[in-house]
């Protein structure tokens, strides 16, 4: 709980000694608070450029944005894990009442002033970070310990980032519980983009997608009959933004990078978002995905540091810029041709792409020396 003086933030907190001892290892805080409240408090020393000893990693946007839907796709969602923090123990004040205590009850009142924030976020930072893009008033678990230098936080940090085991899909399963296996694996893949296992990859790439924008409801599944994009255009696109997830560095966010690159193609060509254009054609999803990553490839590689994909802001900003240099009237005019939805279709739609935005940057005709059946 929280009382209102400004800069200064109160919870009922548990503390404690881990060890019995009482030695000098660091004291522990357990309380709730808002998530909109922890980050006014508690900051993140991130890698970079500028700070290379920081023991955080980078924060992600598209990680951070998949914690707030997260929570805005069910109502049921909460994350009990706690947020690891470290705290000065300048900055605030724990009336025990017994210090002798292992543990005790009492409130934590956490004092800012100025620019410099007493808490530090060993872990978790991406839960915060969406729970408060989510909602400010989302409370969240806190895990805080007192005292210990740079060198006890880094330790921290490394001993939960590196003993932790990535449990199997089908671990649930020994849990021995009554739960509708197909009912969750629904909610799941709503709300995080996870699945048990139950289906396909592939159909559980599809389920996502199906339900997510800019392709939500627009598949064409014999339930669905105002879908019209293949299920097929969608799984070969996809695919191709895995083969390349390394070179990319999307590691874990091939979907969410997947379906940022089409969520800012809609943006920019919203009246073409239909299917009496070519914009969405099978061919073209796939093709505009393979021309668009080998831009974004090439982009990386011309920039220091390489552009990092899992910013929203950034990869949508060079997307845009891709996609801008290729004009409506591409995706409007008629086409000829028959059978572009071959290897070789769609070699010539590639070519085609890599000459309309070479006729553009250079101001010429758009149309100049593409294949006569793409005019």
């Amino acid at each position: 709980m929280t009382k209102g003086k400004k800069n200064t933030f109160s919870y009922i907190a548990l503390g404690y000694h881990q060890r019995p001892d009482q030695s000098s290892a660091p004291r522990f805080l357990l309380f709730h608070a808002p998530a909109g409240e922890i980050v006014q408090w508690a900051d993140v020393d991130r890698i970079s450029t500028d700070n290379p000893t920081g023991a955080q990693r980078p924060i992600r946007s598209l990680k951070v944005n998949k914690i707030a839907k997260f929570f805005a796709a069910n109502k049921l969602n909460t994350i009990p894990t706690a947020i690891i923090v470290a705290l000065d123990e300048g900055s605030l004040s724990f009336k025990s009442r017994d210090p002798f205590m292992v543990s005790d009850c009492a409130t934590v009142t956490i004092q800012v002033d100025g620019k410099d924030k007493p808490g530090l976020i060993i872990d978790g930072q991406h839960r915060a970070f969406g729970a408060a893009k989510y909602s400010g008033d989302t409370q969240l678990n806190v895990i805080a310990f007192l005292g210990g230098d740079e060198a006890e936080r880094a330790f921290q940090f490394v001993v939960i980032n590196n003993t932790t085991t990535r449990i199997s899909k089908d671990h649930i399963k020994a849990l021995n519980l009554n739960y509708n296996p197909k009912r969750l694996n629904r909610r799941l893949l709503a709300s995080s983009g996870i699945g048990l296992g139950l289906e396909d990859t592939k159909y559980e790439d599809l389920l996502l997608i199906d339900t997510s924008e800019p392709f939500k409801h627009l598949i064409a599944w014999p339930r669905n009959a105002d879908g019209f994009i293949p299920p097929n255009a969608l799984e070969s696109a996809l695919a191709e933004v895995r083969d390349r997830a390394g070179r990319l560095a999307i590691e874990g966010f091939e979907r969410d990078v997947f379906l940022e690159i089409w969520t800012a193609i809609k943006r920019l060509r919203k009246p073409q978002w239909n299917q009496s254009t070519r914009l969405l054609f099978k061919v073209s999803i796939y093709a505009l995905t393979v021309f668009i990553l080998e831009n974004l490839i090439t982009i990386q590689t011309m920039t220091d540091p390489p552009l990092d994909l899992t910013e929203e802001q950034g990869l949508a900003a060079a997307v845009e810029k891709i996609v801008g240099k290729i004009p409506t009237e591409f995706w409007t005019s008629e086409w000829t041709a028959t059978e572009l939805d071959t290897r070789s279709g769609r070699n010539i739609l590639l070519e085609a792409l890599q000459q309309v935005t070479s006729n553009v940057s250079h101001s010429r005709t758009w149309y100049e020396a593409t294949s006569p059946r793409l005019q």
